[in-house]
C-alpha cells in the first residue's frame, strides 16, 4: 500500500469521525454509532492512531473543539490533495 494510498484512508477516517460527531450531536445516536463502525472498516489503524491523538492532545477533539477539529482535517485534506497534485506531476 502506498503513502498516498494511507493518506486517502485517513482522511475518509477524519471525514467518518466528524460526520458521526455531528449525528450524535443532533441526537441520532444509530447514524453516529454506523458512523464509526465504517470508518473503523476504512482503516482500523488510522482510527486508533487518531484516537490516541485526541487523547494526548495531538489532535483536537472534536466534540471538545470542533473548530480546532474543522481546521484538522481540512490540513489533513490540503496535504493530501498536494501529494495527489505531486503524485500526477511524477506519473
Amino acid at each position: 500500500m502506498s503513502d498516498l494510498d494511507q493518506r486517502r484512508r485517513t482522511v475518509r477516517v477524519l471525514e467518518l469521525l466528524g460526520e458521526s460527531v455531528e449525528a450524535h450531536a443532533r441526537g441520532d445516536a444509530a447514524a453516529s454509532e454506523r458512523l464509526i463502525s465504517e470508518a473503523a472498516d476504512v482503516d482500523a489503524f488510522a482510527m486508533s492512531g487518531i484516537h490516541g491523538g485526541i487523547l494526548i492532545g495531538e489532535i483536537p477533539s472534536p466534540d471538545r473543539n470542533w473548530a480546532g477539529w474543522c481546521e484538522y482535517v481540512q490540513a489533513a485534506k490540503d496535504a493530501l490533495a498536494e501529494a495527489e497534485s505531486d503524485d500526477k506531476r511524477t506519473s
